[in-house]
């Protein structure tokens, strides 16, 4: 039989699924940690007003410097950290590691977290350290640090707070794990400004610390893709050769760069969301078979004793879309849902009592 055109691909791309979220029909959606709150219309003019007095039709700088300025000045990073922005932070996750690993590296990752992590260094031939987490869904810094000197790892990577348990690695624990080991510790802070805290200090002070952050979540930028990455000046220049030239537009730049001028009329959004998220929890520990995780980002994980693909299908017959991460490491009994808008979150906490009611 002649070669398929498919055989020339690479196995390890072949052995693995794409990411993709199945978005059904809806109403209300909670799946995908978006923000509920749109930027502020002004803010939005101001952006476009901006963009009319820039050419299109010409590249926009190469190595960007208004916005990683802007950012290090915001985040008050010392000398010696330098950023570089991406489309996302998942392109920024895929340089990174790109950089890093050669086939057959080893490299620490929890079960579970975010699940481009595994794929990307499968993508790469690496060699994948899962390390379960412990029994109230947290991430034991110890445990990645004796699992990095076993493998001799070349990197340790892990969302704070994680996806989809919205747990955190305190701050301490993360000083632990870079003093027990010698790995590069890559700490996704995706959802941090729903979060107590950050170990964005910590850089000055480590240089085998990357710390990762989006627009997507609290920024309210999801269908923006804008990410930036904080390390170590030398570190950042070498993931600079693997992203590719022009990566982020000038709409992207621009944009970023306006909220960053103006984070705090992003503020009472993000306060009214960690405030829902407390409510939520409240709420759904008083409903009958269902456990919540304690979060520190903008979704909440949830057990419940009916099975967590009845009770999603049962929610999208009322038009409200959830997580299922019932096949994630030890999350067999869980659902994940983001938190929208308090109208959002009284349809699902009604639909969701509703369906443990009937069980």
């Amino acid at each position: 039989m002649a070669d398929r055109a498919t055989d020339r691909i690479r196995p390890a791309v072949r052995g693995i699924a794409a990411y993709r979220v199945a978005i059904p029909p809806h109403r209300i959606k909670l799946n995908q940690n978006e923000s509920p709150i749109e930027l502020p219309a002004a803010l939005k003019a101001e952006i476009l007003e901006r963009l009319r007095g820039i050419p299109w039709a010409r590249y926009p700088e190469q190595q960007e410097t208004a916005l990683p300025a802007a950012l290090k000045a915001s985040l008050a990073l010392p000398e010696g950290i330098d950023v570089i922005t991406g489309n996302g932070s998942n392109e920024l996750i895929q340089a990174l590691l790109t950089a890093i690993l050669e086939p057959c590296a080893s490299i620490v990752i929890p079960a579970s977290t975010f699940s481009l992590y595994r794929q990307f260094a499968a993508i790469l031939g690496a060699k994948i350290v899962a390390v379960p987490l412990e029994a109230d869904l947290a991430i034991d810094p110890d445990r990645l640090a004796a699992a990095a000197r076993d493998a001799g790892a070349q990197a340790i990577v892990f969302a704070r707070p994680n996806n989809p348990t919205g747990t955190a690695i305190p701050v301490d624990g993360v000083e632990r794990l870079l003093a027990r080991t010698s790995s590069l510790v890559i700490v996704d802070e995706a959802y941090v400004e729903f979060a107590h805290d950050s170990v964005v200090d910590l850089l000055g002070v480590h240089d085998r610390l990357i710390v990762l952050r989006t627009f997507s979540k609290a920024l309210r930028c999801a269908g923006l893709r804008i990410g930036y990455m904080a390390a170590a000046a030398e570190l950042v220049a070498e993931v600079r050769k693997v992203v590719p030239p022009f990566n982020t537009s000038i709409l992207d730049r621009e944009t970023a760069a306006a909220i960053v001028r103006n984070l705090e009329l992003l503020r009472p959004g993000i306060e009214a969301t960690i405030a829902e998220r407390e409510r939520m929890v409240g709420a759904l520990d008083g409903i009958d078979g269902v456990a919540p995780i304690p979060s520190e980002a903008n979704f909440i994980c949830f057990r419940t004793d009916v099975p967590p693909r009845v009770v999603f299908d049962r929610l999208l017959e009322r038009g409200i879309l959830v997580r299922d991460v019932s096949g994630y490491p030890l999350l067999s009994d869980f659902l994940r849902v983001s938190i929208g808008t308090p109208e959002e979150n009284g349809a699902f906490l009604a639909a969701l009592r509703e369906i443990m009611e009937d069980r």
